[in-house]
């Protein structure tokens, strides 16, 4: 996705209307509840003979019924918490999103059709990020954030797109009204092809998208290869394949987030996503460096090569 600067919905504070969910807190208060409600028919011995029942043995029918009466609240508490956040762009999940993109004519992708029995959609964070960018697109004006929209609208293949203008510091220099756009396709290397570029052209150069004075220009981002080579240090032999796999999942999907057009490859990032559940160490042998990447390129993974081994001695591992 683009990192079109606008509001960052991560940052936002947590919804005010979101309780916070406790069991130990709601049975407390049902019990607070009934022994206000004895008090008032019973004497206080006799209160005092049930409440003894309902708060300290286990077994007893009085303390059954208020941990499953607690239980039911809590699970109402938390239905009403998911219900809030489904009707909020920054918190809204599934369906819900789909119903909020829906909302703004936008709809979820597809991004893999080659099994029709097994599709592969636009995953939430992907979508939520084309609703949020759908607004631009209301702009006459060639805005960054229109082209952007634009672009990802135009083919499922466009993973990623930057449009450049005369303010941004690039070389060589965007004349004005000469934007240049870069396009990153989601196939293979992320090279993409003449009729993908003529086609993301033509989508975004309608009258009613950009000003008639507009040259637009629009190229392929240029991939910067690179493989991950890593060694991952465990202190128990019996975790070694957990550990394997759990690291294979992380290091595809962090090459994944990496997809972007001019976002520099951290190693300390790679090994932040390496150290899984287990391991106590990780050492990379590649990439050996930071991978700078330019404003016209993006990283393309070619290879993983993971491999665990077991520290050895210390008490720590007896």
């Amino acid at each position: 996705m683009s990192r079109f600067a606008d509001l960052d919905l991560s940052a936002l504070p947590d919804l005010s209307s979101v309780g916070v969910l406790d069991f130990d807190a709601i049975l407390e208060a049902r019990l607070v509840e009934l022994e206000a409600q004895l008090a008032e028919v019973m004497s206080a011995t006799e209160v005092s003979e049930v409440m003894g029942l309902a708060r300290n043995i286990a077994a007893s029918p009085t303390r059954y019924l208020n941990e499953a009466a607690a239980a039911r609240e809590l699970y109402m508490s938390n239905q009403i918490n998911v219900a809030i956040r489904s009707v909020f762009l920054s918190t809204a999940r599934g369906s819900d999103l789909d119903q909020i993109g829906a909302n703004r004519g936008v709809v979820r992708k597809s991004v893999d059709e080659s099994d029709p029995d097994n599709i592969v959609l636009e995953d939430d964070e992907t979508f939520r990020a084309r609703i949020q960018l759908v607004m631009e697109s209301y702009s006459p004006h060639g805005t960054q954030g229109s082209y952007v929209y634009w672009a990802l609208d135009a083919d499922d293949r466009v993973l990623d797109v930057v449009v450049y203008g005369p303010n941004d510091a690039v070389v060589p220099a965007i004349l004005p009204a000469q934007p240049k756009m870069v396009v990153l396709n989601r196939e293979g290397d992320g090279t993409a092809p003449a009729e993908l570029l003529e086609t993301v052209f033509g989508h975004c150069t309608a009258d009613t998208r950009r000003p008639v004075a507009d040259l637009l220009e629009v190229v392929s981002a240029q991939p910067i290869p690179y493989e991950i080579t890593a060694t991952l240090y465990v202190g128990s032999a019996s975790s070694i394949d957990g550990v394997a796999a759990a690291a294979e999942v992380t290091a595809a999907a962090f090459v994944e987030s990496r997809r972007t057009i001019g976002r520099k490859l951290y190693r300390t990032s790679l090994a932040a996503a390496l150290s899984v559940d287990g391991v106590v160490d990780v050492v990379i042998a590649s990439p050996a460096a930071d991978i700078d990447v330019g404003p016209f390129e993006a990283p393309h993974c070619t290879n993983i090569a993971l491999s665990v081994e077991v520290v050895a001695g210390g008490w720590r591992n007896v």
